[in-house]
């Protein structure tokens, strides 16, 4: 007697998209953590330097939380005002803030003294960052100036005007430290230069900017506004690139990635979303409980920090192979335990290593014990219990291949004939299983036509079998109507062309006008 087959499952078309590398990177980032802070959050900073500790800037507080557990490293509250923008010095050792009465402070992470102080502006300061050369620091204010400070002197080198409406955002340019960008409220991008003080490069966004991002090479720059991004050619005086729009609410903050292959946006209306710079389509989104004000990536990609406006501050961490090796290494197995004899078990073999395979015995379902012992009713009954409707079908179509679905349906009473007409009628409507259900709906009403009124309940399951029919033929009907009216519409909008017996027609046909 040969060996009994298991039962192949029959394999349909995946309904989903396969998940993309990009999702499945993205959503490796897990596990948020939610912090409440007293007001909401209008920035955060990552440290470029290990183990790249991130600022959160809310209220009148900027608040050092560490990025591998989220516990508070250090406070800085030295303010009157509301704080603004603290933004960590290439180094990680100094810090610069921006408070509401228009002053820019510089703190030292080391210790609690305050090293500078910038008085110049007249109104709150929300852009504030050092230079790349770590020797000024720039800032930009509600009173429609940019302005560049000297660190050591704790002066002004100089004072740019332009901007008619606050200034909210502005990033630095890693390939010039003379160079500036920044985004107003007036819906203008500017590029300044602090060697001829004097703004190079002025652009329209069309809303009032939200934020700017800039590539490192300094060739093109990226503005959000409204639920718009704008990609801007910077070498070709600003040119507008490309533009989309993906978000349904105010984008409020955009940051790349390490490689600045990816970009993030950040919107009121609760969405993260992820670009490809290429074709800037979205790859990924992410979704969270409240508006999103700020949005923050450390350098290593490790963590995802973002500030709400509810005053939550979510921090995401995305497990590396660089964080599983700085783990606690398992203790080795004592002697006389299960997992001591299971030493060796996950080794694979090497390519010279003498191989012995055994043969695994195949454990078999119930079913397919049922099926064979050629117990075909109670086969399918086993197989109706675990729910999963392709077991189901593949075991029916192996019966129908058997010739024994007959014998499968036949001598039943109410209790085990319910199960078989609830599965019909749950999936004779599916477009996969519509032309093998049908068959069996078939046989089953030819054993049971004479028993038809017997019993209540089968008589109510026989009539919801019907009515589920009779819906979907209906629906068919009117599908195929609509399609025939979209082809006489489609039809009726094309062009109609000429044919070579309606021109020679026209040009036989006799000029009215003239006899007249």
């Amino acid at each position: 007697m040969g060996e009994f087959k298991k039962l192949v499952l029959k394999q349909f078309p995946a309904v989903a998209e396969p998940e993309s590398v990009d999702s499945r990177y993205w959503r490796k980032f897990q596990n948020p953590v939610t912090i409440k802070e007293y007001g909401s959050v209008s920035h955060v900073n990552f440290s470029p330097v290990r183990p790249h500790d991130v600022a959160v800037t809310s209220g009148s507080r900027v608040q050092i939380y560490s990025s591998v557990n989220g516990h508070v490293k250090k406070t800085i509250s030295k303010f009157k005002e509301s704080a603004y923008c603290g933004t960590f010095r290439d180094d990680g050792k100094l810090i610069v803030v921006g408070d509401g009465n228009g002053s820019v402070k510089v703190f030292e992470l080391g210790g609690r003294a305050l090293l500078r102080q910038f008085k110049g502006h007249t109104r709150s300061t929300h852009v504030s960052c050092f230079s790349m050369d770590r020797l000024h620091v720039l800032s930009a204010s509600d009173d429609q100036t940019v302005r560049c400070w000297d660190l050591a002197t704790e002066t002004a080198v100089c004072v740019l005007e332009g901007h008619e409406d606050y200034i909210r955002t502005g990033t630095t340019v890693k390939a010039s430290s003379d160079l500036f960008l920044t985004g107003s409220y007036d819906h203008t991008v500017r590029l300044w230069d602090f060697r001829t003080q004097s703004c190079v490069m002025k652009v329209d966004h069309g809303s009032p900017v939200e934020s700017v991002v800039m590539f490192p090479a300094g060739s093109s720059c990226i503005s959000a506004g409204s639920n718009i991004i704008k990609t801007w050619d910077v070498l070709q005086g600003g040119r507008l690139l490309n533009a989309v729009s993906n978000h349904q609410k105010t984008i409020t903050c955009l940051v790349f990635d390490s490689n600045h292959r990816r970009l993030l946006s950040g919107s009121l209306d609760r969405q993260v979303k992820v670009y490809n710079i290429q074709d800037y389509k979205v790859v990924h989104s992410m979704s969270y409980a409240e508006s999103i004000l700020t949005l923050g990536l450390s350098p290593n990609e490790e963590c995802l920090v973002a500030g709400m406006t509810g005053g939550y501050v979510s921090i995401r961490s995305r497990r590396t192979k660089e964080v599983d090796k700085m783990a606690i290494p398992p203790r080795p197995p004592r002697p006389g335990t299960y997992r001591y004899f299971q030493r060796g078990t996950s080794v694979r073999p090497e390519q010279d290593d003498l191989v012995v395979e055994r043969t695994k015995h195949r454990s078999l379902a119930e079913y397919e014990r049922y099926l064979r012992k050629f117990q075909y009713r109670n086969a399918l009954d086993a197989s109706l219990q675990t729910g999963r409707h392709v077991v189901i079908t593949s075991l029916i179509l192996e019966l129908i291949h058997r010739d024994g679905l007959k014998i499968a349906l036949s001598g039943r009473d109410e209790n085990t004939l319910e199960p078989i007409l609830k599965f019909l009628t749950k999936y004779v409507v599916d477009p996969r299983y519509t032309a093998l259900l049908t068959d069996v709906c078939n046989v089953l009403l030819d054993i049971y036509a004479s028993a038809v009124g017997e019993s209540p309940k089968i008589d109510s399951l026989i009539g919801k079998l019907k009515s589920r029919i009779d819906y979907e033929l209906l629906f068919q009907q009117q599908v195929f109507q609509l399609l025939g009216a979209m082809d006489m519409i489609f039809a009726a909008s094309l062009p109609r062309p000429t044919s070579s017996v309606d021109s020679m027609s026209n040009r036989l046909r006799p000029n009215t006008e003239s006899f007249s």
